[in-house]
């Protein structure tokens, strides 16, 4: 004899409450944007966890406190990190730390180090995150999201508008036409853009385009590409026509923006 379904036995298990995992570049310009993504995302009933090294862990925990005090569920997990394995001062765990040029690449190249303690954070938790969101910098977050096989989306801070010239003169070769180029003055084209932008080899786009920077600029583009989404920064209202540009140059339609 079948027991008569109840309003209770038919009850479906609640759906387990989405958990994403941030991962900026330690500089303010990426962790300012990152913390008020994940504040959106704690605001609208996810988890949210932010990951970094141990300085920028105590600069912001008034954050994670304000978090805790309006019952959000923000929290800013600490990695251990090391400059000194790329020859940097045990200080050197922000951008804003670094006091000259010459620094820079040791630091990403020190930053390389935090896949290790974030694959293992990733791997320790309960249950397996919803989501990553890595930085355009941070290559190494988005090899551990492959490796464990979470989705991931890809965070890129500045504008729609100069997202898209910097894909456009990677994917099209402006870069290389630039470098060969010993003209400061000589103007480019930017190819493929909704209206016809010109620069020149002080003002063409990009974060890695000086040379010794190639790798690190070949491995973002690539992981940007194999990103499940994007989320950039955008005034919707007027980068409209750059934002559906960019989306069909990715062949992405699931842009996320941070209006």
């Amino acid at each position: 004899m079948t027991a008569p379904m109840t309003a209770e036995s038919t009850t479906q298990p609640p759906s387990p409450q989405p958990h994403f995992v941030l991962a900026p570049l330690a500089a303010h310009g990426h962790v300012i944007p990152m913390v008020d993504l994940a504040g959106l995302l704690a605001a609208h009933g996810a988890r949210a966890s932010l990951v970094t090294t141990p300085l920028n862990a105590t600069r912001l925990r008034g954050v994670a406190d304000k978090a805790a005090r309006e019952k959000l569920p923000l929290e800013i997990v600490e990695l251990p990190f090391s400059p000194a394995v790329a020859g940097l001062p045990s200080d050197c765990q922000n951008a804003d730390k670094l006091s000259e040029d010459a620094q820079l690449t040791p630091f990403l190249i020190a930053m390389r180090a935090l896949d290790a303690p974030f694959e293992a954070y990733v791997r320790a938790l309960e249950r397996r995150p919803s989501c990553i969101i890595s930085d355009w910098c941070n290559t190494w977050a988005a090899g551990v999201a492959w490796r464990i096989g979470i989705p991931r989306l890809f965070f890129h801070g500045p504008s729609c508008f100069y997202s898209l010239c910097d894909l456009n003169a990677v994917v099209h070769g402006l870069h290389e036409q630039i470098v060969a180029d010993d003209e400061q003055e000589t103007t480019y084209v930017v190819p493929r853009m909704p209206v016809r932008v010109t620069v020149t080899k002080g003002t063409a786009p990009g974060f890695f385009n000086f040379p010794g920077y190639e790798a690190l600029r070949d491995e973002a583009i690539e992981a940007m590409l194999a990103a499940d989404g994007v989320v950039v920064n955008t005034f919707l209202d007027l980068e409209a026509q750059f934002v559906a540009c960019y989306e069909a140059a990715l062949g992405k339609p699931n842009i996320c923006k941070m209006a």
